[in-house]
């Protein structure tokens, strides 16, 4: 018995020592991102493998032996901390970001990710960088800002659409643009105007962005499947935080002004010219001396611009919140074009419980924009009238009360003549009248909003709900005089339209993240997406209005004697399954797969559905142990590959079947489209490889892409006889491949002291080749062969002037011929340049040149020393080239103002110059107006100064001496948005832009020059 109670008390000792050899410890892991806990940071003893996690709030528990002495925390994006454990038992720990390697948290589709874990290509804009400039939408504030992302403002009307392409021009026919999240809602991006040119991404507050995120390759837009072709560009709005309430206010204001206006003739020169013209061609003198005048004076001015915008911010543990309002009032150079728009955003995130959280984003914006016609061809088009009226005759008569004191003939049907024996071509009206009298309104209504719930179900593993909804109310108003200009034809009109757009998108996912062994960490991504849009519109006119006072604000019953209506309504939807796993073994092995599968209502049976792939893998070879450089302290690889489409393809787009029309009998309906079970989408099938390397003080990345797409569909033509209604079925019958380098550098040049000096450079070079088409595709001014670019310059090679007689030269293939007289070509021998007997045919065709940029970029410089700062932003773009309509029109040889260029005119025997004899009404052939002509074909190639900026922050004992503590911070700025432009092109600018198609680019007519702007602005925190 003895012996027994013995072991028994040996047993129980030794129980004890090894109990006292080990302790439990228990903590909490924080950080100033995630106060209310970090989940999934490895808590680990030093030196062994004994560790733990910490769960969903942050909290841990570990048992350790007593002799241990250091616990490490670590986790993906954060600075690893070691902790001593002394006598403690609970160690609670805040870890704080590792800068060094680039971990800010990036928006991805349905969810974020770690920079420092990202394996696709993904290019990441603050708003701190754009925050402050004078644009009407936010989408024009991205040029030269991300490699592989071109921004183009075609044109300086408020209210025009930036052209907006990822990785080059990836449809011919179907959409171009890139799908548009904004906070995980996919936004409308149609125009809805009936009367201007309204970009409806200008309803959207530009100072409520927290950042952009772009995704590029394959693997970063696989996740959103038959949308991703285009590229996806993701928009954060500005959230609340845990603290006290902060109030922001910021205010710009300033002046716009045209970069540049048209060289014309004066009213002096004028009257040489058109008289030259007339007696060259064997007519009457028309032209008599009177006035100089500019008819810019009347279209152009300062215009006046500002923006007002509050918020305030701030939350508790449970609570957060975001507010704020906005106004901003823009004056365009041009007369009668402005834009307002007044803005409200409401952005709440609630925590329930630990394990449930709600919130919202709402906003609500009212746009008015005033605009105006500026057609390219159109005789009341501000840029063209005002090019094109006689400079020789007043704008004003203040005897003409008729009139509104405006030169106009007494009939009201174009401008006075002055001293003329004529008035201008095609009775051109008095453009000043146009502008003043004419009302071109649009106004939208837009709600855009979301709400979403979150569930912590197991640890590790959230359900999230979010449904989105997009609603913009639509309205045009426009009325025009009866007395002169578009209106006197009819004897005035009002035109009204309502174009509601509705979409709603509900969205359900689940998240799964865990790290499995302390070393392999994973996150899964699972989900169901609906979403439902239709689009209606219908409108209202009448003309022959019984008086003017009735036109001015409504169509007014009883007050027009001709009506007219009209309407249209289209839908779509889809449904979608996604899955994407996120991989990464201790951090330096990467890998990312997705799939989803989308079905839409646009296709037939079972191309309604397909299934799209995507994967890529990054190796981090700088966290490897063999890797010791003292150089290099961050490099890692990347390749990813997928496979995405375009449902930009047209509503219903393979369904056949009716359409009303109205005959003889009535209204009826009649056959449309043929309908064709076998149309697809397009798809596209991305490659990227990448690296991304830190070098000192120096980031750079670097990827090359290979965007195969396939499947385009164009209207393959079919044989009249089958009577098929245009003669033509859509099919997927093309393809091209975009192919291309970017580059990013980004460097701490200089931070010594109060001075530091950051440069941010990127290039992207890109290539375009279609290489599958039914038929060649041809306009105006472009065609697209296969083996070629895009929309190529297609037209006639101007070979000069003859100097023996002044005729005009072309190219007639590979032979030289002139015109002679007003329609007849002669062959041109240059050893006898008189002779014009030998017969010759008429000019051929060519191509001219590739409206596409091969090379584009930007360079942003960002100083400070002391309390001042000062950026100057810088973009180029190059390798295109652009057809000089605008110069091709003002060369006319009618009875209106031309370039002054037309003054180098050929006069003389022998002499050498670009511009032929002139004669009156030969612009048809003496131009070769009907295609391109390499005559004003020039290369587009510019750099420009973008943005210069130079801002001053009161430091922050002033602001606590003089308002004791009232005002937290402020900051007055000034800035100039486009300065200088370095080109050769000779038009108003190497961007300009008449049609924003892809099919036809590349065409200066009569474009609005951009906006230069010069403000003063001042921010404000309480």
């Amino acid at each position: 018995m003895k012996k027994i109670l013995l072991g028994l008390a040996m047993g129980m000792m030794t129980i004890g020592s090894l109990l006292a050899q080990t302790k439990t410890i228990t903590g909490k892991v924080t950080s100033a991102e995630e106060p209310e806990g970090v989940p999934g940071v490895s808590v680990v003893v030093k030196g062994t493998t004994q560790g733990s996690v910490t769960d969903l709030d942050g909290t841990y528990s570990l048992t350790v032996p007593q002799d241990a002495s250091v616990l490490v925390f670590s986790f993906v994006g954060y600075l690893t901390k070691e902790m001593p454990i002394g006598s403690s038992n609970v160690i609670n720990v805040t870890l704080d970001l590792d800068v060094k390697v680039l971990n800010e948290v990036v928006v991805t589709g349905y969810g974020t990710q770690e920079r420092r874990e990202i394996t696709g290509s993904v290019a990441s804009i603050s708003s701190e960088d754009i925050e402050n400039l004078v644009t009407p939408s936010f989408e024009s504030q991205l040029a030269g800002r991300a490699p592989g992302v071109q921004v183009t403002t075609p044109n300086g009307i408020l209210g025009a659409r930036p052209i907006i392409r990822i990785r080059g021009v990836n449809s011919l026919t179907s959409s171009a643009s890139p799908l548009i999240i904004i906070d995980g809602v996919p936004v409308v991006d149609s125009d809805r105007s009936a009367v201007n040119a309204s970009n409806p991404l200008a309803n959207i507050n530009p100072s409520d962005i927290q950042s952009y995120e772009v995704l590029k390759d394959g693997s970063a837009t696989a996740i959103y499947g038959s949308r991703a072709a285009n590229g996806v560009i993701l928009i954060t709005t500005k959230r609340g935080a845990t603290g006290k309430a902060k109030v922001s206010y910021g205010t710009v204001m300033g002046i716009n002004e045209e970069v540049d206006r048209f060289d014309l003739l004066t009213g002096d020169q004028f009257v040489e010219i058109a008289n030259e013209k007339r007696t060259n061609a064997n007519a009457s003198e028309l032209a008599r001396p009177g006035v100089n005048t500019d008819w810019q004076d009347i279209v152009f001015r300062k215009g006046f611009t500002q923006q007002h915008n509050v918020s305030i911010s701030g939350g508790s543990e449970a609570t957060k919140y975001f507010f704020s309002l906005g106004f901003t009032d823009q004056e365009s150079p041009i007369v009668a074009n402005d834009l307002k728009r007044y803005s409200f955003r409401a952005n709440l995130d609630h925590s329930i419980s630990k394990k449930v959280r709600i919130g919202n984003s709402l906003s609500y914006s009212l746009t008015e924009i005033n605009g105006l016609n500026n057609g390219a061809n159109s005789l009341s088009g501000a840029i063209y009238n005002a090019t094109r009226s006689l400079p020789n005759v007043p704008i004003y008569d203040e005897a003409n009360q008729a009139f509104d004191g405006f030169n106009v003939t007494a009939n009201g049907a174009t401008t006075g003549f002055g001293n003329n024996l004529a008035g201008p071509d095609n009775n051109i009206p008095n453009i000043g009248f146009v502008l003043k009298n004419n009302i071109y309104r649009s106004r939208a209504h837009r709600l855009l909003g979301a709400a979403y719930g979150e569930v912590d179900i197991i640890n590790g593993l959230t359900a999230r709900t979010q449904i989105g909804v997009d609603l913009t109310l639509a309205d045009d108003f426009q009325s025009l005089d009866p007395r002169h200009g578009d209106g006197r034809s009819a004897n005035g009109s009002v035109f009204m339209a309502y174009n509601p757009a509705f979409q709603w998108n509900w969205q359900n996912t689940l998240n799964y993240r865990t790290i499995l062994a302390d070393n392999h960490s994973i996150n899964f991504t699972a989900g169901i997406e609906y979403q439902f849009a239709n689009f209606y519109n219908f409108s209202a006119s009448g003309t022959d209005i019984s008086d003017n006072f009735y036109r001015l604000r409504n169509l007014i019953s009883g007050s027009y004697n001709n009506q007219f209506s009209g309407g249209g309504y289209v839908e779509q939807g889809f449904d979608s399954y996604f899955g994407r796993l996120n991989y990464s073994f201790k951090g330096k092995y990467l890998a990312s797969f997705t799939v989803r599968n989308d079905g839409i209502s646009d296709l037939i049976g079972d191309n309604k559905r397909g299934t799209f792939f995507g994967g890529s893998v990054g190796w981090r070879v700088s966290d490897e142990s063999f890797f010791n450089s003292e150089l290099i302290s961050d490099l890692k690889f990347r390749a990813s590959y997928a496979e995405v489409g375009n449902t930009g393809i047209g509503s219903f787009a393979a369904f056949g079947g009716f359409s009303p029309v109205l005959g003889g009998a009535g209204a009826g309906i009649g056959y449309a489209r043929v309908a064709n079970g076998a149309l697809q989408w397009e798809t596209s099938k991305k490659f990227n490889v990448g690296l991304d390397m830190t070098i000192g003080r120096v980031t750079f990345s670097a990827d090359y892409f290979n965007n195969d797409v396939d499947g385009l569909i164009l209207a393959a033509p079919t044989p009249p006889s089958l009577g098929i209604p245009g003669n033509s079925i859509n099919q997927n019958v093309g393809a091209m491949v975009n192919s291309g380098l970017e580059l990013r550098v980004f460097a701490d040049v200089v931070n010594r002291g109060k001075f530091s000096w950051n440069t941010d450079f990127n290039i992207t070079f890109i290539k375009n080749e279609v290489t599958s088409l039914v038929q060649p595709l041809t306009g105006t001014y472009n065609r697209t062969e296969v083996g070629g670019p895009i929309a190529q310059l297609y037209g006639f090679k101007w070979a000069g002037v003859n100097p023996a007689n002044g005729n005009v030269l072309y190219y007639s293939g590979e032979n030289i011929v002139q015109l002679v007289g007003a329609s007849a070509w002669r062959a041109y021998d240059p050893a006898n340049p008189g002779v014009t007997t030998n017969a010759g045919s008429a000019p051929t065709q060519f191509f001219l040149g590739n409206t596409l940029p091969k090379w584009q970029g930007g360079w942003s410089n960002t100083f400070k020393f002391g309390n001042f700062d000062a950026e100057i932003f810088t973009r180029f773009s190059g390798g295109n080239y652009i057809m000089n309509e605008s110069l091709r029109g003002l060369m006319g040889l009618g009875f209106s103002n031309n370039h002054a260029s037309i003054l180098n005119r050929w006069t003389e025997s022998g002499q050498v110059t670009d511009v032929p004899k002139l004669y009156s009404g030969r612009d048809s052939n003496t131009w070769l107006t009907s295609a391109a002509n390499s005559r004003f074909v020039e290369k587009g190639d510019f750099v420009r100064i973008q943005n210069i900026i130079l801002g001053y922050s009161i430091p922050s004992s002033v602001l606590q001496s003089a308002f004791n503590g009232a005002v937290g911070n402020a900051r007055f700025f000034a800035q100039v948005q486009n300065p200088f432009t370095f080109t050769s092109y000779s038009g108003i600018d190497p961007e300009s832009n008449t049609f924003s198609g892809q099919l036809s680019f590349g065409v200066d007519n009569n474009v609005a020059p951009v906006i230069r702007t010069y403000t003063l602005g001042l921010n404000v925190g309480f």
